[in-house]
């Protein structure tokens, strides 16, 4: 198995990069208002570019490529807090497979698609308030919903990149669905994918602030305080993307250990999303902590990521009763 991004691969990461700093940069989130989810706007200008149908079929529109893409744009997407609705829009692509109008719309941005979580006997849905399809995704299968129209309660949202709203479970209609793992697993990845760009862009935020913050008139780099927990910032980081890159690869084979993998790739991934984001706050001391930082951005949105397609304990028990190949 090569896990080293070949020339293609690697136009993807550069291309993702500049339209997402572009189109989509973190400064957005210090606007007054900010400018949480994935608007109409932006949906339109990322369908026109096809990063929603990376890993769908050629049936379906999509390029027909494979897990590696998939998670090399959404590492990209993490670098800049992007929404879950982003994620959201690729795996409901993935989920209308059979039917075809729908996919279509989907791909092209004129139909939104939210995230579904259950809660009880109301879904909080997290994405744009003019999405009018949510995804509610379980390991054993996912389907598509129809919301547009229900009442919605508005809900204050921890993360401001992400809209948030709860309507009752039983007034959705199903609109598709597929039954198995794919689209469970393509989520896995794909929130891991993002933890994995937050934990870097973690790294690079405090290791800049090193390189020119001065105490005592030496630069805090030169203290083991500061060196020591960004070292550790930086293993977390290559350890959580190694077995991101190793889990996309294992997807892309076949493997029948993949889920395995994944369910790996995603645990690495929350502990160093959220552990770097906050090291990366108690290392830039005051400044760290106040609003016009990006600091508490990346902790906020690592803390809705940690919670999305498998958390802590469902994903250790999980592992537990894993069998790898030899």
């Amino acid at each position: 198995m090569f896990l080293a991004a070949d020339e293609d691969e690697a136009e993807i990461v550069a291309s993702a990069a500049d339209f997402l700093a572009d189109a989509m940069p973190i400064q957005r989130l210090h606007a007054e208002p900010p400018r949480p989810d994935m608007d109409p706007d932006l949906r339109q200008k990322v369908a026109e570019l096809g990063w929603f149908g990376l890993s769908a079929p050629e049936t379906l529109g999509g390029s027909g490529l494979s897990a590696v893409e998939h998670v090399l744009f959404f590492r990209e997407v993490g670098r800049n807090c992007g929404p879950v609705d982003m994620l959201a829009q690729s795996l409901g692509l993935l989920t209308a497979a059979d039917d075809a109008k729908l996919a279509a719309r989907i791909l092209s941005g004129e139909t939104g698609v939210a995230l579904a979580v259950e809660q009880g006997e109301r879904l909080r849905i997290l994405g744009d308030p003019s999405a009018s399809v949510a995804l509610a995704a379980r390991p054993d299968g996912a389907q598509l919903l129809d919301i547009s129209g229900l009442a919605a309660e508005t809900r204050p949202p921890l993360d401001p990149t992400t809209s948030m709203r709860l309507v009752e479970t039983a007034r959705a209609t199903r609109l598709a669905g597929v039954s198995g793992g794919d689209v469970w697993r393509m989520g896995q990845l794909g929130t891991a994918a993002m933890l994995v760009g937050l934990a870097e862009t973690a790294l690079d935020l405090i290791v800049e602030y090193a390189k020119i913050r001065e105490t005592f008139g030496r630069k805090i780099g030169s203290y083991q305080a500061v060196r020591h927990p960004a070292a550790d910032m930086a293993l977390r980081a290559e350890a959580a993307r190694s077995q991101l890159w190793y889990a996309a690869a294992a997807t892309k084979e076949g493997k029948a250990d993949a889920q395995a993998h994944t369910d790996a790739a995603k645990h690495l991934a929350n502990i160093a999303g959220v552990t770097n984001a906050d090291w990366n706050i108690q290392l830039h001391g005051g400044i760290g902590i106040t609003e016009e930082h990006d600091a508490h951005l990346l902790l906020k949105h690592a803390l809705l990521l940690v919670k999305l397609f498998g958390s802590k304990r469902p994903l250790l028990a999980s592992l537990l009763h894993a069998r790898l190949e030899d």
